[in-house]
């Protein structure tokens, strides 16, 4: 099941209308309708870690009410030509994340990890 965030952009120096000579620059704030947490962050991997799994715990102050949708994705961070492996979740809880990768390398793994009503 997908669930769809959609954030309108409104302009918070307009909350009234006042018709001046010079008018003020818009200041843009994006507001979604829904409750909505997401946490970016990255492991990093090592060639004598092996295939992992890492665990990687939410940072405080994040409170998941459900299981969160987590994205990983591997990247060449060193430049040593190695982030050609698979990288999957091992598991996921509401406090924490494991991931491993398919074969030992050195670099890192981005995770986007998007909270669920």
């Amino acid at each position: 099941m997908a669930k769809l965030y959609k954030f309108h952009k409104k302009d918070i120096n307009r909350y009234r209308k006042v018709y001046r000579y010079i008018r003020k620059k818009p200041v843009y704030e994006y507001c979604s309708g829904a409750a909505f947490e997401m946490v970016a962050g990255y492991v990093d991997f090592t060639i004598l870690q092996g295939g992992g799994p890492i665990t990687l715990v939410y940072p405080q102050g994040t409170n998941f009410k459900n299981i969160p949708v987590v994205t990983a994705t591997s990247v060449d961070y060193f430049s040593d030509n190695s982030a050609n492996v698979n990288v999957f979740i091992t598991s996921v809880t509401v406090n924490e994340v494991q991931v491993s990768v398919s074969a030992p390398f050195h670099g890192r793994v981005h995770l986007m990890i998007v909270g669920q009503d």
